[in-house]
């Protein structure tokens, strides 16, 4: 499973275990700082997922977001290593993202899964939600969401402020993205505080580490 961390990615998870399939590992992309790209999380944050969802982690290090190679070599062992049968991701409607991550599991022959494709946003919003997911606003474009969104949890009213404001409100576009920090896929809820915020080129981003 491709995870981030991100609502969109827990809700594909917890699809697929409700179907029967069985996750034997996530895997993310993080750079050679052990930050993940996008959501720039941290690498010890990844690792607490593991003992709150029970799953193995599995970290891509690349110096870039979408460097083949690195993340081909790092997911053909895993494949390997844990037999599995399909890579799952959380993608909803960017077709870029979609072929790239098709493309890469045809590079790996096992077969590409994503459950949440083609759904409109406000019902996959409204799913993760009513089934009881904490969520937290982990990074913003400022052109967007300002830097006071910053670790808010996600809820029925603030979906309904985003709509007000004309943004997709999954985040699709990049407007925001999420930390799900527990729900009925967590073994226990993941231990991380906010930190400071961290502003660079139109991105705000809030630290987030291990609560001790």
């Amino acid at each position: 499973m491709a995870y981030s961390g991100g609502k969109d990615c827990t809700l594909a998870l917890d699809r697929m275990i409700r179907q029967g399939h069985e996750p034997v590992a996530l895997y993310t992309t993080i750079t050679k700082r052990g930050i993940n790209f996008n959501h720039f999380i941290r690498k010890e944050v990844f690792q607490e997922y593991e003992a709150s969802l029970g799953i193995p982690v599995i970290f891509c290090e690349t110096a870039e977001l979408h460097n083949q190679e690195d993340i081909y070599r790092r997911l053909k062992e895993a494949i390997e290593k844990y037999d599995a049968k399909a890579v799952c991701t959380g993608d909803i409607y960017l077709r870029g993202v979609a072929f790239w991550n098709r493309q890469m599991a045809r590079r790996l022959d096992v077969e590409w899964w994503c459950p949440l494709w083609n759904e409109s946003t406000d019902s996959v919003v409204r799913e993760v939600l009513e089934k009881g997911y904490r969520l937290f606003i982990k990074a913003v474009k400022t052109e967007y969401l300002s830097e006071e969104y910053l670790g808010k949890e996600i809820t029925f009213e603030l979906i309904s402020e985003f709509r007000e404001k004309g943004i997709d409100i999954c985040g699709e576009k990049g407007e925001y993205h999420s930390i799900a920090v527990d729900g009925p896929i967590f073994k226990k809820p993941l231990p991380v505080q906010f930190l400071n915020t961290i502003c660079s080129k139109g991105n705000a981003t809030c630290d987030i580490a291990v609560r001790i």
